[in-house]
């Protein structure tokens, strides 16, 4: 008879599985039953189980949970779903996890024992597998597993040659390369499939030690350490070429002496992988190998600070918005230091140039230079920030963007920057503006832009400014609005202060002005 566990957190259920499918006349037995994953781990480990049938929805740990983890442990049962929810991104996910069926509740007594059925020609197919020669490959994938995986138990390790044993795996040194296809999910299978095909038979042809999937990755368990750089760039490019075109990324975790210490290598490769995204170039990854970042600008707080990000925001919308264009790659590479030294991930990072991009274009559209019609071509630019696979691919692809939102021509002279200036403090009015802002954008030292002012205007830049507020204090209060409100929309934060200004210029206060 071949054995089941049921998994289901609804006591009922578990026991209608149990007294209504007719187990025996289709040769199975239920063992035992649990009412959730984690509960079935200890049964599973007692019972050895050909078969568990789980809910895909269970509190503590749920169905998917359960598989994953016994899948990753090196188990080779067969699993059935249950579930109330007809979801294909389950259904999806359990078919990853090589899931024989997928029944919806209330649990069809035919389907069940239509799915039973399978489950048993799967399970009579594997045991003639396990007579030919191919089996001695299942059995050292799973022997592999077992060292790269640690086991349920923190303290518990694989011995080499213990349980069902691979002599031919006692070597002297061991190293894990792990190679991760950079595809989209429905493409993972295969890429995988593909890769480890070409590096089994590179590793037969030369000896050079193992091949299993561990997915996504694809796991090369070296005999021999990868000792100086020309070794490991050869690797790297022999990879390359079992590759043929898939986009993949590829680490080692360094070598170890004993098999008892597999799984720290494997550990340590997973790492480095993570760090494709802050590399320079294509190379095989090390554990210690520093992501590449743009250096650190000085005054910068340690501490991790939203602030920073809202003034890059800011910074890099006046540049856009005054055309210069030279200031918004170093900005973004500020931004990038700023990540880098919080040592955020990959997602992080992407996420935060993500918002950081959707500031700015709003900003620019709120200033009219984003119209409706490019409202899909800025989705999917914000959309493409996610499938970058280099932090200093995307950085440039960001800058390039972001000009195309700001006027594209030649320099003009100076009257084209005035203009620019003029028209940047009638916009910007009301905020904190300094003539050292405007020096800054436009890369001139304060003196010289304030005697350039002076010289086309005929007016200091306070002066200019102040006029221009009053300006529009004046129709403010025409509107009806209070001396208060008004200070505050034209950018006094003091009313006396406004008062004074607006006496100098006008020769009466607000107050006079609104009330005549």
């Amino acid at each position: 008879m071949i054995k089941v566990v049921i998994v289901d957190d609804e006591p009922k259920l578990r026991q209608g599985l149990q007294t209504l499918i007719p187990w025996e006349s289709v040769g199975f037995t239920v063992a035992a039953a649990a009412g959730n994953g984690r509960e079935a781990l200890k049964i599973i480990k007692e019972e050895a189980p050909e078969v568990v049938i789980a809910d895909i929805r269970m509190p503590v740990m749920d169905g998917l949970q359960l598989i994953e983890h016994l899948r990753a442990a090196g188990h080779n049962m067969q699993f059935i779903i249950l579930s109330g929810y007809a979801d294909f991104e389950y259904a999806k996910q359990a078919i990853k996890y090589g899931v024989v069926g997928y029944l919806l509740k209330p649990v069809n007594i035919g389907e069940m024992l239509a799915t039973l059925k399978l489950v048993r020609g799967r399970i009579e197919e594997e045991k003639q597998k396990r007579k030919s020669p191919q089996a001695e490959t299942l059995d050292r994938d799973l022997y592999l597993h077992r060292l790269l995986v640690p086991q349920e138990k923190p303290g518990e390790t694989i011995k080499p040659g213990a349980g069902i044993g691979q002599p031919e795996l006692l070597w002297s040194s061991y190293e894990v390369v792990v190679i991760v296809p950079r595809v989209p999910e429905a493409d993972l299978p295969d890429a995988l499939n593909r890769l480890a095909a070409g590096l089994k038979a590179l590793a037969e042809e030369r000896n050079m030690g193992a091949v299993t999937v561990i997915s996504p990755h694809v796991v090369l368990l070296l005999n021999t350490p990868l000792r100086g750089s020309q070794r490991r760039d050869h690797l790297y490019s022999e990879i390359r070429n079992i590759a043929s075109g898939i986009r993949f990324v590829a680490a080692t975790g360094g070598a170890v002496t004993e098999a008892r210490h597999i799984y720290n290598s494997y550990a340590k490769a997973r790492e480095a992988a993570k760090l494709s995204f802050f590399s320079d170039r294509d190379r095989l990854l090390e554990p210690e190998y520093p992501p590449v970042c743009p250096p650190v600008p000085t005054g910068l707080p340690e501490e991790r600070n939203e602030e920073p990000m809202r003034d890059l925001i800011l910074r890099l919308y006046y540049c856009l918005d005054v055309g210069n264009k030279d200031m918004v790659a170093p900005l973004l590479h500020e931004a990038a230091a700023v990540y880098c030294r919080q040592r955020q991930d990959e997602d992080y990072v992407k996420q935060a140039f993500f918002f950081l991009c959707n500031g700015i274009i709003h900003k620019l559209a709120a200033a009219s230079r984003l119209e409706g019609k490019e409202t899909e071509k800025v989705s999917h630019f914000l959309n493409g920030i996610y499938q970058h696979d280099r932090l200093q691919k995307l950085i440039e692809d960001i800058r390039r963007f972001l000009l195309d939102f700001v006027e594209e021509s030649e320099t003009q002279g100076k009257e084209l920057e005035f203009k620019r200036m003029i028209d940047f403090i009638h916009k910007h009015y009301a905020e904190d503006l300094k003539l050292s802002t405007l020096a800054g954008l436009l890369n001139y030292s304060t003196p010289y832009l304030g005697q350039l002012f002076r010289n086309k205007t005929g007016e200091y830049f306070n002066t200019y400014l102040d006029k221009v507020r009053i300006q529009k204090a004046k129709e403010l209060l025409a509107q009806g609005m209070k001396v208060y409100e008004v200070a505050e929309q034209v950018g006094y934060t003091s009313v006396n202060y406004f008062f004074s200004k607006f006496k100098r210029y006008e020769g009466r206060s607000p107050s006079d002005y609104k009330n005549p």
